[in-house]
């Protein structure tokens, strides 16, 4: 069962084990979450706010245990190396204005993800969750290309998934609200091998889609950390 709060929006499932006073909880990091560019002018700036992330769509939790935050343009440095005046913190996520950043009143382009936690695991129920929309690139060309989207590519290109998923959903790019089964293309999409398209076998086109894959993970699978 899916935590209301925990629905598929991650890209990268960081799960964790914690131990706290009244049992076991789960946790689980978000992808990272970016709404957009900062505003300009002096009253303007970056919002990433819980609510504002809440209200974009993103179904995280209202209360996270914790936050991370950094800028887009330097993933390697924690906020406090940035030299920007920025809020960061679980209460309020994150907020950034220009007025505050000094002589070049700018804020950077911020990111921020966020930790929640599920329920207790009950003896006999499984907490799942469904990865973001993973694309590892476009189809390679020629009679020998294709697209590789498969497990064990996407966990060696860093994403952090479950080796054995509990089920895959796929789709192509350019049409995101068709089944795979209307594409008309000769596709391997499952959870034991994740998606596999090969150019010479699409007929007169000789062509695949560009395609994307999402993984379904439990608590009970193996996970990539």
């Amino acid at each position: 069962l899916l935590h209301p709060l925990l629905q598929p929006q991650h890209r990268q499932l960081h799960l964790q084990q914690n131990q706290q006073l009244s049992g076991e909880e789960k946790c689980v990091w978000s992808d990272w979450i970016n709404l957009g560019q900062p505003t300009s002018g002096s009253e303007g700036g970056d919002n990433e706010s819980i609510k504002k992330i809440i209200s974009a769509g993103y179904h995280i939790c209202s209360a996270p245990e914790a936050v991370e935050c950094r800028a887009k343009q330097y993933p390697g440095l924690q906020i406090s190396q940035l030299g920007q005046d920025v809020t960061c913190n679980p209460s309020v996520g994150l907020i950034c204005q220009n007025n505050k950043q000094g002589l070049e009143q700018k804020c950077f382009d911020y990111e921020i993800r966020v930790k929640c936690l599920t329920p207790t695991q009950c003896s006999g129920e499984e907490k799942c969750v469904w990865s973001d929309w993973i694309n590892l690139g476009q189809p390679t060309s020629g009679s020998e290309g294709g697209d590789n989207e498969s497990i064990k590519k996407i966990i060696s290109a860093g994403y952090h998934i479950c080796s054995a998923p509990e089920a895959v959903e796929c789709r192509a790019k350019q049409y995101p609200g068709l089944q795979i089964s209307q594409l008309g293309q000769d596709v391997t999409c499952n959870p034991s091998v994740g998606l596999i398209c090969q150019n010479n076998k699409q007929g007169l086109e000789q062509k695949c889609f560009d395609y994307e894959i999402r993984v379904k993970c439990c608590l009970s699978n193996s996970y990539q950390q």
